[in-house]
């Protein structure tokens, strides 16, 4: 009989405990640090051919990234090693998931869907800039890209 009267007091409290775990007030806590993003995170532009056309990427922290160069808009996946490799350069492979058809920059029509591309990239020391190379070397590159939004 005791076990009856005591599941009643105990299972609220338990509900209790998870709804704070899990209370979006919670999350947002100043007490509780959150994991730091990658350097990658956040919006970058380059702009090209005399001021004339400017590309913008927007990495996101879950993974997507979306870009506009002249016409074209592109969603893509993209993965990036959470470190540098010993020559300092991150790998990122994008794989574009959705695209508009229409032209970028370069006049080109961005890859159909699905189609993965590989890109090492190197920050500034202030990491409020990066270059994209097709290897890991600064002898084929393009860039650099700013940060315009963290």
């Amino acid at each position: 009989m005791q076990h009856t009267l005591l599941r009643p007091k105990i299972f609220p409290m338990l509900l209790c405990a998870a709804a704070l775990q899990l209370s979006p007030a919670r999350a947002a806590d100043p007490a509780v640090p959150a994991a730091p993003a990658h350097p990658i995170v956040g919006s970058w532009n380059w702009t090209l051919f005399g001021g004339k056309c400017t590309e913008t990427f927007q990495y996101r922290a879950n993974g997507t990234m979306l870009s506009t160069s002249g016409d074209a808009v592109t969603e893509w996946i993209y993965t990036v090693t959470p470190q540098a490799s010993e020559k300092g350069f991150y790998k990122v492979v994008e794989t574009s998931t959705k695209q508009n058809g229409k032209k970028d920059c370069s006049g080109d029509v961005v890859d159909e869907p699905g189609t993965a591309h590989t890109r090492f990239i190197q920050f500034s020391p202030a990491r409020d800039r990066f270059l994209v190379c097709k290897a890991e070397s600064l002898a084929a590159c393009f860039g650099p890209l700013s940060r315009t939004q963290w």
